[in-house]
C-alpha cells in the first residue's frame, strides 16, 4: 500500500494553527488534501497529528471529511510517522506537508513512479531543487522508515 502520511498539528510556533487557517472559506488542510487526492498512485491518506488536546481540532476535521488519522508524539515526528505507517500497514510512504496547499498531484505521481521503478529505499525531489517551493515530495519504503526509527 502506497500510504500518504500528512503531518498536521496546530502548535506551530511561527504561525499557530496554520493547518486549520481559513483560505477562501475552508481550512488550508482541506485545500491541500483536495490536491493530494488527485494523485493516481496514492492508495490511502492518513493525517498524523499529536496527542495534544489542542490537536483534537485536527482529528475533528479528519472525521468530518472522512480521513483516517493517527495521534502520536508531538516532538518525535519519526515515531509518529513510523507508528502511523505500521498501524495502517504501509508498504511505502509518501510524505508531503500541508503548509504547501498548492502541492501538485502530477509531481507527487512523478516521484512515486520513480520509486516504483524499483531499487530505491528513498526518492525525493528535494536533494536538488528543480521544482518551485511547495512541491516537495518524499517517498520511502516502510523498511527504510523502520530502520531509521530503530
Amino acid at each position: 500500500m502506497m500510504l500518504c502520511i500528512v503531518q498536521a498539528r496546530t502548535g506551530s510556533t511561527r504561525l499557530p494553527n496554520k493547518t486549520l487557517m481559513s483560505l477562501e472559506g475552508r481550512p488550508m488542510l482541506w485545500h491541500f488534501l483536495e490536491r493530494v487526492k488527485k494523485s493516481k498512485l496514492i492508495d490511502g491518506i492518513v493525517i498524523a497529528t499529536t496527542k495534544e488536546k489542542r490537536d483534537e481540532a485536527v482529528c475533528d476535521f479528519a472525521e468530518r471529511h472522512n480521513y483516517h488519522f493517527f495521534r502520536g508524539s508531538e516532538r518525535d515526528v519519526l515515531d509518529r510517522f513510523y507508528s502511523a505507517a505500521k498501524e495502517f500497514k504501509a508498504d511505502a510512504i509518501v510524505r508531503v506537508t500541508p503548509d504547501c496547499p498548492l502541492i501538485c498531484p502530477e509531481v507527487i505521481d512523478k516521484i512515486i513512479s520513480e520509486y516504483l521503478k524499483g531499487g530505491h529505499d528513498y526518492v525525493t525531489n528535494t536533494l536538488i531543487y528543480t521544482y518551485p517551493e511547495g512541491c516537495d515530495v518524499e517517498v520511502f519504503s516502510f523498511k527504510a522508515l523502520e530502520r531509521a526509527w530503530q
